[in-house]
């Protein structure tokens, strides 16, 4: 809000010291009318100017600083634009009632003092005004750092630098899908393994084991159930 105001009353002002110009300065000459440099120099005289050498140009640039100051929102620009503008005005006054020996204050532009003196005064007045009501930027807080804070935050780094040096960052890596490369045949299952089977000759019998012993002795294959001879 402040800048704001600050901001419209130095714009008002800038407007101000731009119309002062063309009105009545002294005598009901008009501002136009006056070089601006004779103001440093040996002073007023009755020599007639142009407008860019005129008073018009100090107001000119005190204007354009107010302007920028105001979009900026720098309080030095402003306040800057308004004491030139303010301190011009003074000055022509001193130089004024140097050149005509007396300087009258009636209020009527055909003596003395006219209101183009009043314009520059006021807007000058009004730019100064604004410049110390913008707050400008908020200044960044500085803030002492203490042994403890220090060691603290030292601390802190230290801490976060060795958990992101022991925790690797995990790497995930795709394959490159082949969108023309082909699924290779589905290979059939490899039957199971079967116990090979035993031999013949370990799993059956032969034909002489399963005679039973009256038939071994009938057929005289058991030589030891035949009886012996006596002598």
């Amino acid at each position: 809000m402040r800048n704001a105001l600050g901001g419209l009353l130095a714009l008002i002002g800038a407007a101000a010291t731009l119309v002062s110009p063309w009105q009545a300065w002294y005598n009901n000459r008009h501002g136009s009318s006056y070089k601006f440099y004779e103001v440093f120099g040996s002073g007023i005289t009755v020599s007639r100017s142009g407008i860019m050498d005129s008073v018009f140009l100090v107001f000119l640039v005190t204007a354009i600083l107010a302007v920028v100051g105001v979009l900026m929102r720098s309080r030095a620009l402003v306040l800057a634009a308004g004491v030139v503008a303010f301190g011009f005005t003074i000055l022509w006054m001193v130089r004024q009632g140097q050149a005509a020996g007396e300087l009258t204050i009636t209020g009527s532009n055909d003596r003395g003092i006219g209101s183009g003196v009043a314009w520059a005064f006021g807007g000058g007045l009004l730019m100064i005004i604004g410049a110390l009501l913008m707050p400008g930027y908020p200044k960044r807080a500085v803030v002492a750092e203490t042994p403890e804070a220090r060691a603290a935050d030292q601390s802190a780094r230290t801490g976060s630098t060795a958990t992101a040096s022991t925790a690797p960052p995990a790497i995930t890596t795709t394959a490159p899908v082949d969108k023309n490369r082909t699924a290779p045949p589905a290979t059939p299952p490899a039957p199971a393994a079967t116990a090979p089977a035993a031999p013949a000759q370990a799993s059956e019998r032969t034909g002489t084991e399963r005679l039973s012993k009256e038939e071994r002795e009938m057929l005289g294959l058991d030589e030891e159930a035949k009886p012996k001879k006596q002598n």
